[in-house]
């Protein structure tokens, strides 16, 4: 998913230009996992298909559950490989993705309990009820059912005020030279028509939209770029996770 980008605080400032040609995409370390969410949840603090997820909380709490949600998930992609969850220079950008088939769950029994301590158990449940219902996973399956081993870009997020310098196509690269180089085909779902343009520009086709709300004001776009040839995939190697010492 692509960016949105929010109207309100900037909480990191970062003055160094960025050619993406020189980018140093790297894992996410256990000591950087707060600063990656908190990138991840000002890039998506806007974006309208979470915000159908969390339509009856405040801003405040909003965010405090967006940035645990995706604390969570880049914990979870992190453990399961250290290349599933990637950044830019000091969490300008992050991405989080995958090539196995049980991508990032959804809040478990002791994250739902920890959400409902900062929101409340009604909107903790409803919350995560809806994000359950608009779960990629078996949309995803649908689509890639001739293609069993493939790639999902899961989230991408790049800090506002880095937008325009490079930072997400330098992490969209980073995971295509690894399709690239193992003939996978990759999944994503943009949320608006920026988001649309943007992973266009590297070969992704769309798939149809999706509506998540009854007027269908808001929609998903599953898209899906081809491998660059036909070739069988070949083995597909990346580094073990990190333990939580680590």
């Amino acid at each position: 998913m692509p960016v949105a980008i929010p109207e309100k605080r900037v909480s990191r400032k970062i003055t160094v230009n960025l050619d993406h040609h020189q980018t140093n995409v790297r894992p996410v370390i256990k000591g950087a996992i707060k600063e990656a969410s908190h990138t991840l949840t000002e890039s998506f603090n806007s974006n309208k298909s979470l915000q159908v997820s969390t339509v009856n909380l405040d801003e405040t709490k909003r965010d405090d559950f967006l940035f645990n949600l995706f604390r969570g998930m880049v914990d979870t992609a992190s453990l399961q490989s250290r290349d599933f969850a990637v950044q830019v220079d000091g969490c300008k950008g992050v991405l989080v993705w995958s090539n196995r088939s049980q991508l990032f769950s959804w809040p478990n029994t002791m994250q739902t309990f920890k959400y409902a301590r900062r929101l409340g158990w009604t909107a903790a449940l409803r919350t995560i009820l809806k994000l359950k219902s608009t779960s990629a996973d078996k949309l995803r399956r649908k689509i890639m059912t001739n293609y069993p081993k493939h790639i999902t870009i899961g989230f991408i997020g790049v800090l506002p005020h880095e937008q325009g310098k490079g930072v997400g196509t330098a992490l969209v690269e980073h995971v295509l030279d690894k399709a690239d180089q193992t003939h996978y085909p990759v999944y994503v779902e943009a949320t608006d028509y920026q988001a649309v343009k943007f992973f266009e520009r590297f070969g992704f086709v769309s798939q149809g939209q999706i509506a998540l709300d009854k007027d269908q004001l808001i929609t998903i776009t599953p898209m899906v770029r081809q491998p660059v040839t036909m070739n069988e995939p070949v083995s597909f190697h990346v580094r073990p996770g990190r333990k939580d010492s680590d």
